[in-house]
């Protein structure tokens, strides 16, 4: 029976050694998977694009500043800029140092109605909203309108002060505008009074001399303008709160006061009105003295020929009594004498019609008509 239950035992199934196998995997389980693993991908994706976010080229007319959670850390200029992500680091683009930028300036309301009235323009002249009243050194007043070429040499100051900028270049240009206009005439912007010595001339190369004269003074007002404002802007800079800009140009136009202008207008024509007098009195004058000239010339020429003829006329007469006074000597001047005449009387009875003689020791007068010459 042992046997038999040994062999009963024996040919009996085997017992498992391990776990027992997954079931085979269905449709829905496929499905699933394949969508975990697109979602991966799609995961390493956006990551992948999200690194290179900040990864970019900066433009050669261009600069970049980098902000890591908010504070700068660096500037770059034009290349490949590399950095971390948002909102890890922040990328702000600026205009390039050589890039020009340009503002102009704006301008203060008027204080007072005489204000107001200064600036205020007439019907026959348009000002520029943003033209404003200066005071100049010699008591009146100029309107200016200026426009600022600036650049960015400090990206950094400039990327913490670009909400300001524009203000703190209205009130840099108005507070050095003051000053340099305090210390010039108002000539020196506007051409508005003629002087002496510009209206003597009218020759052309003087001309060409007073506008250059002018045109170098007006350069020089702008070029005073211009190192004025940015020595505020280094003044800015030396303090703490540096704009990072430079000022490269100032366009300016200056204008009269309405009021101001119709004055100067009447002034100007009336100067020219005299200018043009005086130099049609000076070309008739020059005429006068041209044709004096040439009279006095023709009366000298007259008056030599008519001595020359009077001198020849008078050797003529008397050459032959030079000549007798050339062979006369105490002996023999009597009978010289009277053969001259001898010879002259006969030829003057040959030409009268009759004599009447007259004892010259008799008291008998006569009157005898003649030519009055």
């Amino acid at each position: 029976m042992m046997e038999h239950a040994g062999n009963s035992i024996d040919a009996g199934p085997a017992a498992p050694s391990g776990p027992p196998p997954l079931p085979p995997s269905g449709p829905i389980a496929q499905s699933v998977a394949i969508g975990f693993r697109a979602v991966y991908v799609a995961m390493l994706l956006i990551a992948l694009v999200w690194l290179t976010t900040n990864i970019r080229e900066i433009a050669p007319d261009s600069q970049a500043v980098v902000l890591r959670f908010g504070r700068i850390v660096r500037s770059q200029q034009a290349g490949l800029l590399i950095a971390w992500p948002r909102p890890i680091e922040e990328v702000r683009l600026l205009p390039g140092p050589d890039r020009q930028l340009s503002q102009e300036v704006g301008v203060l309301p008027a204080e007072s109605d005489k204000a107001r009235a200064i600036i205020a323009a007439s019907d026959a002249q348009a000002l520029p909203p943003n033209v404003a009243a200066y005071l100049t050194g010699d008591g009146n007043v100029v309107l200016l309108n200026a426009t600022l070429i600036y650049r960015i040499d400090d990206p950094q100051a400039y990327a913490l002060a670009e909400t300001h900028v524009a203000a703190a270049l209205d009130r840099v240009f108005r507070a050095a505008t003051v000053r340099v206009t305090a210390g010039q005439n108002l000539n020196d912007f506007l051409v508005v009074q003629s002087g002496a010595a510009q209206s003597s001339t009218a020759q052309g190369s003087d001309s060409d001399a007073k506008a250059l004269a002018i045109t170098a003074l007006r350069s020089e007002v702008r070029n005073s303008l211009l190192q004025s404002s940015n020595a505020r802007l280094q003044q800015l800079a030396a303090a703490g709160a540096s704009l990072g800009i430079e000022i490269q140009r100032i366009d300016m136009t200056a204008w009269l006061p309405p009021d101001a202008k119709t004055a100067f207008d009447a002034v100007l024509t009336a100067t020219q009105a005299a200018d043009r007098g005086v130099a049609v009195a000076r070309t008739d004058a020059e005429r006068r003295r041209q044709e004096s000239e040439r009279e006095r010339g023709r009366l000298l020429s007259a008056a030599e020929a008519t001595a020359k003829e009077l001198v020849a006329a008078a050797n003529v007469d008397t050459a032959n009594i030079v000549a007798i006074e050339h062979e006369a000597t105490p002996q023999t001047r009597s009978s010289l004498l009277l053969r001259v005449y001898r010879a002259d009387i006969a030829d003057i009875m040959n030409r009268v019609g009759s004599v009447t003689l007259i004892d010259p020791q008799s008291g008998v007068r006569f009157v005898l008509p003649g030519k009055q010459k």
